[in-house]
């Protein structure tokens, strides 16, 4: 019996000691790690945030996968935080509630008082939306004066794209199912706005077969991570930030998730059945033959 309590008391001295001591480890390793904030677009996909199967305590952002291989490097624990309003989420940022906003132009007053990391590790390009038969028409922004012109006011422009709208008449459309109503019952000529933002619409309304996109982007909208003045991390985040965006794997990581995302969403929206609004515009559209027959009648006519 002696014996049995003795082989007890000495696994009791050992194991527990040992799982005590791992205990100590993990825990200071979980010590060490800095939690940082981020936020984003709350409306903007596929630049927003996008949620795990609805679940919006699981969050997913195309800036994910390179955050988390800075913050494995660095000790940090990113943690996405997800704001209804946009201006609440900058809100949160410039006071320093939270530390980091993935994504934001250059020269744009909204994000005063931000800290931009340099250099841009994204391209937002505004391309020009046409009926196919029409795109020919534009090649360079002088093309546009004499066009009517219209952009979705649920998109986020930098400044320097809103003196655009203005300086070209451009006119607000409230969502992309206005917009493109306007272009295909001829209300507009064009709609300007960013490529993924864009193509993602298209393929939800199932447009993707009856409208083109400009050869080539007419402006670029470099997007850049900004990060708060006012957070207490702010020195150690932002030197990890700009270490890391100034590396080409940082940033194609980015790109890389940009475009699956965006291919997921064309994907999804195989066989959507597009708006009537596109019947009715084909129905009344006159092919060549239609226009020379009739043409031909009015000469008669006049005879």
């Amino acid at each position: 019996m002696k014996k049995i309590f003795l082989l007890f008391l000495l696994l009791w001295q050992i194991y527990p000691q040992d799982i005590f001591a791992q205990t100590i480890v993990t825990n200071k390793k979980e010590e060490r790690l800095t939690i940082i904030n981020a936020t984003s677009f709350p409306d903007y996909f596929p630049i927003s945030y996008r949620t795990q199967n609805g679940n919006y305590s699981s969050l997913l952002t195309i800036f994910a996968p390179a955050l988390e291989q800075m913050a494995e490097a660095e000790n940090f624990k990113i943690e996405y935080i997800l704001k209804n309003k946009y201006s609440d989420a900058v809100e949160n940022v410039r006071r320093g509630d939270i530390d980091i906003l993935l994504g934001m132009y250059y020269a744009t007053k909204q994000y005063s008082g931000l800290e931009y990391i340099f250099p841009a590790v994204l391209d937002n390009p505004v391309y020009i939306i046409m009926l196919p038969q029409n795109i020919s028409r534009v090649s360079k922004p002088e093309d546009l004066k004499q066009l009517r012109g219209i952009y979705i006011a649920k998109e986020y422009f930098s400044d320097y794209m809103q003196s655009n709208f203005k300086n070209y008449n451009m006119q607000p459309a409230e969502t992309p199912l206005q917009a493109y109503e306007k272009l295909f019952t001829g209300e507009a000529d064009y709609i300007a706005g960013g490529y993924y933002y864009n193509y993602v619409e298209i393929c939800r309304l199932g447009l993707k077969d009856y409208v083109s996109f400009s050869k080539s982007p007419l402006w670029k909208m470099p997007m850049f991570i900004g990060i708060s003045k006012a957070s207490e991390h702010h020195q150690k985040v932002g030197k990890a930030l700009k270490k890391y965006a100034a590396q080409a794997d940082f940033r194609q990581l980015i790109g890389d998730m940009l475009k699956e995302w965006v291919q997921k969403a064309e994907r999804e929206s195989q066989g959507v059945v597009p708006p009537m609004f596109v019947k009715k515009a084909s129905a009344e559209e006159k092919t060549p033959a239609d226009e020379a027959a009739q043409a031909m009648e009015e000469k008669q006519q006049n005879k």
